[in-house]
Parts: C-alpha cells; structure tokens; sequence
C-alpha cells in the first residue's frame, strides 16, 4: 500500500492512497468544528510533491486551498 498524501485536521494526521480517501475523511468532519478550533492545524500534504496545503472553509464546507488535484 502505497500513500500519496498526509491529511491532518484539527491535530489528526491520516495517510491517504488518493485524494478521494482525503475528500471522503474531510466529509466526515462536521464543519462547526471550525468555529471551535483553529484551522492552522489543518492542511495537506502531498507526499510525493513534497508540498503544503491549507485547508480552508467556506458555506459548503472544507476544502483544500490552491490544490489542482489529480
């Protein structure tokens, strides 16, 4: 099994195989958590790029800041 990204929300880090594994986890995560939390602890990372991204919220929920994707 190989893992090609790193997500982490609210301090909880989870390797993912592809971005529908992290999409499917950020679902599951009621967004009112953001309201009580800081959304610095929450971001991607793309384990083969080698890059960073932020998390972010909006009124349809969270989603991944600058991120092209798959």
């Amino acid at each position: 099994m190989e893992f090609q990204y790193k997500l982490s929300m609210f301090g909880f880090p989870a390797l993912c195989e592809d971005i529908d594994e992290v999409f499917a986890r950020m679902r599951q995560i009621p967004i009112e958590r953001a309201q009580a939390e800081t959304l610095e602890q929450c971001y991607l990372i793309d384990l083969k790029e080698g890059k960073t991204y932020p998390i972010a919220i909006n009124e349809k929920g969270f989603f991944i800041e600058g991120f092209e994707g798959d």
